[in-house]
């Protein structure tokens, strides 16, 4: 699957295979020869939690309950305490058919996607404006494409 994205400096478009590992390299415009790191300039996954925005990141990221000492890459304030403080790994990666998002599920307490508990261990793939219940706590999955 290839990707086009536009050249910030001159506006020329850009084709590119989208494989694993395209977020960390750099690609050159074709009429003005600037080069960019592609990174910036793919659809960007978010998780929207009530009004609060977190980003996901290319690679495994650990989602979890909001707590002092906690190492989660996006923790999540949880009053209920119902999430786990390790409660799933959020996978995102690029390959030669698109961006794949995926959650694997550890928590002690029920994850439930579109409404449907997962067990633990569960791999399962995320698309845009999936909605996630970690604990007591409602998220969708957001999609934003880079300007």
């Amino acid at each position: 699957m290839n990707i086009t994205l536009k050249c910030p400096a001159c506006g020329a478009l850009i084709s590119t295979a989208c494989v694993p590992g395209i977020e960390q390299k750099n690609a050159e415009c074709p009429t003005c020869h600037t080069k960019q790191l592609l990174g910036a300039y793919l659809p960007k996954l978010s998780m929207a939690v009530g009004s609060n925005t977190y980003q996901l990141h290319f690679g495994k990221q650990w989602v979890g309950r909001l707590k002092e000492g906690n190492d989660a890459e996006i923790q999540i304030p949880d009053e209920s305490r119902y999430m786990s403080r390790h409660h799933a790994i959020i996978s995102v990666q690029c390959t030669p058919t698109g961006l794949r998002c995926t959650l694997e599920e550890h928590g002690k307490n029920p994850t439930l996607l579109q409404g449907i508990e997962l067990c633990e261990g569960d791999i399962v793939y995320l698309n845009a404006n999936d909605c996630l219940t970690l604990g007591e706590q409602q998220m969708y999955i957001a999609n934003e494409f880079a300007k």
